[in-house]
This record gives C-alpha cells, sequence and structure tokens, in this order.
C-alpha cells in the first residue's frame, strides 16, 4: 500500500498536473488568438468607415482653389531652389566642359532661372 501511494505521488500526480497544464495552455493559446481575430475585426469594422470619412475630406480639402494654388506655389518655389542649386554646383565648371559649352549651360540656366522668377511676379 505504501508503495501505491509514493508510485501516485512521484509519478501519477506530476505527469496528470503536466497534462492539465498543457492542456490549459493550448486552450488559453486558442482562446487567446480567437480574441485577437475578433478584436481585429472589430478594429477594421471601426476604422473602416472612419478612414472613407478621413479620406473623402482630404480629397476635399485637397481640391479646393486656395488648396491647389499653394501647392502650385510650392512647386514653383521648388522649381527656383533646384535652378538655383544648379547654377551653384556648375559655376566653376567642375565637368571642365569647354569653354562655349559652359557658357551656353550657364546662360540656360540663367534664362530658366530668370523665367522661374517673373511667373513668381
Amino acid at each position: 500500500m505504501n508503495e501505491l501511494v509514493i508510485f501516485l505521488k512521484d509519478w501519477i500526480i506530476p505527469l496528470g498536473a503536466t497534462g492539465i497544464s498543457i492542456w490549459f495552455a493550448a486552450s488559453a493559446k486558442k482562446e487567446s488568438d480567437r480574441a485577437k481575430e475578433i478584436l481585429n475585426d472589430l478594429k477594421a469594422e471601426i476604422q473602416g468607415p472612419h478612414r472613407r470619412v478621413f479620406e473623402s475630406s482630404a480629397a476635399i480639402l485637397d481640391s479646393l482653389p486656395q488648396v491647389i494654388s499653394g501647392k502650385i506655389e510650392l512647386a514653383k518655389m521648388q522649381a527656383i531652389e533646384d535652378a538655383s542649386k544648379a547654377i551653384r554646383e556648375n559655376i566653376s565648371n567642375p565637368n571642365n566642359l569647354p569653354y562655349e559649352e559652359h557658357d551656353r549651360n550657364m546662360v540656360a540656366l540663367g534664362a530658366h532661372l530668370k523665367m522661374l522668377l517673373e511667373e513668381r511676379k
């Protein structure tokens, strides 16, 4: 009888507890995955209408004449900056072009910059 109690205490109870622990862990993982899936579905359902409203609002705002003219003005400013940068980078003829070719390039860049500046007036 004593041997049976020792056997139960040393082998059966620990193995049973380990089995139950594994079963609980598997069940918890399954329930956790299910809950995560439900939360993701809810999040998608909630964000869907909000995202569509936000996107349509942004499209409406982007189509306003003031916004469009601001974007055009910003593009012109960027073009002026790019032309100025090209002039600064090439003024010392870093590519050692022949004088006539370098002069033509610089005149063309200057004319382009002048045209951009006159459009801003």
